[in-house]
């Protein structure tokens, strides 16, 4: 299925930011498709009986339909990522996807209502016609649908997580302490309703852009389909992306003596964690020979609760952060109150020890699952 996203498949680098959005913008375009075919092969047959709508209620159809769908398919790609069970996952996306389908339905007719009684006279006729093809008087339509493919999600996560505070559980049954799912964080908000609504904008220029100018193309019913892509692909990028919570720290030594050997730093429960590198034998979360470099208390990474990782030298032996055009000297100086730290970065490479005697390892994220 095209918006089952697995998070195994999905490595902690720059694509990550537009899986999601691939998945929202390619749902979208089979919804396209299949409003095509209702329209260009089913309708005439289904009018003939008298059982099709009005030609005027066809780009209600149009807007809530890809809206609806795009709602559903991001709330899906989350419950898909943090591996619910289908049938809550299915659960909460029919709930966003149709309150997103139903809200864009409510607030379409009201606009088109109003519409008459904000023109001219001389324009009222020109307003009311249901084939205009301009964005001088639908662009309104096309950023209210996009605003409410925002809320529908919005909405859907906010009951999510009511239900798992209420009832003590996340409904993938995982244990989860969660803040008061009533407390509008607006940033949220905004990033929902504002994700929404830049996106269905940009997707409506297109619109006007490849279906007006024939430069750009000139064809109406490609321009339609470039619309539904961009404002799926649009609302992934903007709305929500995989968040750095369903990934894990592990550090994995490079060094020749123990290659590949690795270890998480966080808890299984999201707490604060720290472990220890070095070579004092007892009651170190990774042992390192100190014929290579290695102090019997080198180094130790950290993650706190906003899941941010870093490492401290705690050794006054050469330690080293390397990443591309930076070197960190963590050296621990006696004259200090504290050890020196900085934050990590996937792919981070610490080098403890100097010369021919040090060893390697790297700070690695991967998602949390892998054990």
């Amino acid at each position: 299925m095209l918006w089952d996203v697995n998070i195994f498949l999905v490595p902690y680098t720059w694509i990550r930011h537009v899986v999601v959005a691939l998945n929202t913008g390619g749902a979208a375009l089979l919804t396209w498709y299949a409003i095509q075919i209702w329209i260009i092969g089913l309708a005439p047959t289904f009018h003939g009986i008298g059982l099709y709508w009005n030609q005027a209620f066809e780009g209600t159809m149009f807007l809530s339909g890809i809206g609806g769908m795009i709602a559903f398919t991001s709330v899906l790609a989350e419950g898909s990522l943090r591996r619910r069970a289908m049938t809550w996952r299915m659960m909460y996306a029919v709930l966003g996807g149709g309150l997103t389908f139903f809200g864009t339905v409510a607030t379409y007719l009201f606009f088109r209502m109003l519409v008459p009684y904000m023109s001219t006279e001389d324009y009222v006729e020109v307003v009311e016609d249901a084939s205009l093809v301009t964005l001088r008087y639908t662009l309104a339509l096309w950023a209210l649908a996009g605003v409410m493919s925002g809320l529908g999600p919005y909405a859907a996560r906010k009951i999510q997580r009511f239900a798992a505070r209420a009832f003590g559980f996340a409904v993938d049954g995982a244990v989860r302490p969660i803040a008061n799912p009533w407390s509008v964080r607006f940033a949220e908000l905004f990033f929902h309703t504002g994700g929404g609504f830049a996106a269905a904008v940009f997707g409506a220029a297109a619109w006007q852009l490849m279906g007006q100018y024939r430069e750009w193309g000139g064809d109406l019913y490609l321009a339609s389909a470039a619309a539904a892509f961009i404002w799926g692909f649009g609302h992934g990028l903007l709305t929500w992306g995989i968040p750095d919570d369903l990934y894990a720290g592990w550090i994995r030594i490079l060094s020749a003596e123990r290659y590949g050997l690795r270890i998480p730093i966080d808890k299984v429960d999201g707490t604060p964690s720290e472990r220890f590198v070095g070579h004092f034998p007892r009651g170190l979360d990774m042992y390192m020979p100190a014929e290579h470099g290695v102090a019997e208390l080198h180094t130790s990474f950290v993650v706190d609760r906003s899941h941010h990782y870093a490492v401290r030298g705690l050794s006054i032996q050469p330690t080293v952060v390397k990443r591309f055009l930076e070197r960190i000297n963590l050296g621990y100086d006696p004259r200090r109150p504290a050890p020196l730290e900085t934050q990590l970065k996937m792919g981070d490479r610490i080098l403890m020890g100097v010369g021919k005697d040090y060893s390697e390892v790297e700070f690695l994220l991967l998602p949390k699952e892998e054990r």
